[in-house]
């Protein structure tokens, strides 16, 4: 039975690979056809700025996972941080949004990061990536108000939902990571009502990992420096991103506003962000097309939409799957290499 541990486990690891390799094909083939079709017909400058633009937004990305989780791995590098936000870039795809959370745990796990910590680290970078959402969406709502009152009343309403229900999460989130009054209720309802022994053993280990991921939030939000560089690395990885529709669009409306699209693409995050879907990609298309199409019209507006969606969501969905063919080689190679030596 030793024997054939080893052997079971690639023949495992092979069947994953298989397994995510089918789920590609059939995104490539369904879901991002259309993108692809779209970076065919577009102008090479146009595209390789909105491919610049995408690897922009990671590489702040990665500056901010680094100061997001320098407290608990000092050698974990602004690369890594890129790496983490590709891992779960693919993982977002492959499992529809469900093990995003998992990935980013998972990968912090494999550079020695503690679960509990990991788990910090995730809902500091959640909240930090909502606050810079929230701030350009405040800034331009105070900035276009007038304007928008003037021309489309009804949308002000649906921006400032968004905005509200962004800062309850963010609210939300500080709450259940930090609050320990709110642990001690959960610790003494399970005192009082669970009495399995077997039940008691898992609860008393989730209140150590909840003890653990409050610890983590709070040497990382007591640090206002690293805090407020985690921010500002946010609001330029968000901006990032917000300058896309402008380059797409410019090529055929030369007058366009630039401070009007980064505007209407901050009101667009604000308000997806809060509608339920599968990893957010409907409720964005929706969003989008209602906020650039009185803009630029309907074909267009579809045009920046499949540019946008490439640079955030294909470009690292596929520098994604050469970090999970990278991880795959390696434990494949390692279980060859301890049933060799069986």
């Amino acid at each position: 039975m030793m024997k054939k541990n080893p052997k079971w486990k690639i023949v495992l690891n092979l069947i994953l690979l298989l397994v995510i390799l089918g789920i590609m094909f059939y995104f490539i083939q369904n879901s991002m056809r259309e993108i692809f079709v779209e970076l065919k017909e577009t102008n090479l400058v146009i595209l390789l700025s909105v491919i610049f633009l995408g690897l922009l937004h990671q590489f702040f990305e990665g500056y901010g996972i680094k100061e997001t989780v320098g407290g608990f791995a000092p050698n974990f590098s602004v690369f890594d941080g890129m790496m983490t936000s590709f891992y779960t870039a693919f993982y977002r795809v492959v499992t529809f949004g469900v093990g995003t959370l998992l990935a980013e745990i998972g990968f912090y796990k494999k550079k020695g990061i503690k679960i509990s910590q990991g788990v910090g680290a995730s809902a500091l970078h959640m909240i930090s990536y909502k606050a810079a959402i929230v701030t350009y969406a405040v800034l331009n709502l105070s900035f276009y108000f007038n304007a928008i009152l003037n021309q489309r009343p009804k949308i002000i309403a649906v921006i400032i939902t968004g905005i509200v229900l962004t800062v309850l999460l963010i609210v939300t989130l500080i709450v259940l990571s930090l609050s320990l009054n709110l642990q001690v209720l959960v610790l003494l309802f399970c005192n009082r009502f669970i009495r399995n022994q077997k039940l008691r053993v898992y609860i008393d280990q989730f209140n150590l990992q909840i003890n653990a991921l409050h610890h983590a939030m709070q040497s990382v939000l007591n640090d206002r420096t690293s805090l407020l560089k985690i921010y500002l690395f946010n609001l330029l990885k968000v901006g990032a991103w917000y300058v896309i529709p402008f380059v797409c669009l410019q090529e055929e409306f030369n007058d366009i506003d630039f401070f009007l699209t980064f505007a209407l693409i901050s009101f667009t995050l604000v308000v997806s962000g809060v509608i339920p879907s599968p990893a957010g990609i409907g409720s964005f298309d929706f969003v989008y097309l209602l906020m650039f199409r009185p803009l630029s019209g309907t074909v267009d507006a579809v045009s920046s939409l499949l540019l946008y969606r490439f640079a955030s969501y294909v470009l690292p969905f596929l520098l994604g799957f050469l970090v999970f063919l990278k991880e795959r080689r390696t434990a494949i190679t390692t279980e060859i290499e301890d049933s060799s030596q069986i």
